[in-house]
């Protein structure tokens, strides 16, 4: 399995431009979004997602939207959806947990993974993803991370995907008095 050198030194070969800017390990979308890049473009969420039959999607989202899975389940036409495990994680694609994005199915040799990519990003010119390693963010423009998957055989789905309905904490509101 490839690492971030040998990604990185494979998206130079192919000529397509990264730009990566190193910062302290992260492990989740909470503490990446205290990172103060000079980095700009998109912040994505990715998430590794399973269904009952095994079938593992790779699902990126807008760095805020909190994924509805059941409708997600809906639109993939998969029956209930979870999250993988860290350990299927590394086993299938090479990476630690909060090292997930679209350049680690550079890993997927056999074609496991399908990449579903929320229509909401479809406009984004830049995206900020790890190349492997939370411990740097490289920014790469949508027409070259097109070309990148196309070379590794793994065509986006862009679905639209909806966030989670939030539902307000009744315990809150008790202590609310209405006029």
């Amino acid at each position: 399995m490839l690492g971030k050198v040998e990604l990185l030194a494979l998206l130079e070969e192919r000529g397509l431009p990264v730009t990566c800017e190193q910062h302290e390990t992260v492990l989740n979308m909470a503490e990446s979004g205290k990172l103060m890049l000079s980095l700009s473009g998109a912040r994505c969420k990715n998430l590794l997602l399973q269904d009952k039959r095994g079938r593992c999607f790779l699902v990126v989202t807008t760095a805020s939207k909190s994924l509805d899975l059941v409708a997600t389940a809906e639109v993939l036409r998969s029956k209930r959806l979870s999250f993988a495990s860290a350990d299927k994680l590394f086993d299938v694609l090479g990476v630690r947990a909060g090292s997930l994005s679209p350049f680690a199915l550079v890993n997927d040799d056999e074609q496991r993974i399908s990449l579903v990519i929320d229509a909401e990003l479809a406009e984004e010119r830049v995206f900020l993803f790890h190349p492997l390693e939370s411990d740097t963010t490289a920014s790469i423009a949508r027409n070259d991370l097109d070309v990148f998957l196309a070379s590794i055989q793994h065509q986006p789905s862009w679905v639209e995907l909806r966030a989670r309905e939030t539902t307000p904490d009744w315990r809150l509101c008790r202590t609310l008095r209405l006029e």
